[in-house]
């Protein structure tokens, strides 16, 4: 099976790295494979008083999130138009991953594994969570 597009979950840490090298390593033999780089911006569940109190350092964090979008884009730009950056706002950075990636435009998640074992994993993994909840194949970088 040939793999169209591949979407990978970045957040600038050095497992993302990885994912995103074997997201490169996949697509660029095959001229038909495209790569779609995500950032999930967590914004807390907020009422609008603390939606207004916050509004700066919310709109900090998006723009963080872009310069990590830019610095992952820079990595795998050998892929010309065939990549992508996705910057997604959430409660919840794997569920937004999951929409997206559950939405049928992908065959391929790749996301780094944070190392996480035992309690601490099953209860904030966003990976644990990405691996179980996806309807489609995972590959987490370790």
């Amino acid at each position: 099976m040939a793999l169209k597009k591949i979407l990978v979950a970045y957040d600038g840490s050095d497992l993302a790295d990885k994912a995103l090298g074997l997201a490169f390593d996949i697509a660029l033999p095959n001229p038909e494979t495209k790569v779609d780089v995500v950032n999930v911006v967590p914004i807390p569940l907020l009422n609008e008083t603390q939606a207004i109190g916050l509004k700066d350092i919310t709109d900090m964090m998006i723009e963080d999130g872009k310069e990590t979008l830019y610095a992952a884009h820079d990595k795998i730009e050998a892929l010309g138009d065939r990549a992508g950056t996705l910057l997604l706002t959430g409660t919840a950075p794997a569920t937004e991953l999951l929409k997206l990636a559950n939405g049928g435009e992908y065959d391929l998640i790749i996301l780094g594994n944070r190392g996480l074992s035992g309690l601490k994993e099953y209860m904030g993994s966003v990976s644990y969570k990405v691996f179980h909840g996806a309807e489609i194949p995972v590959l987490i970088a370790k």
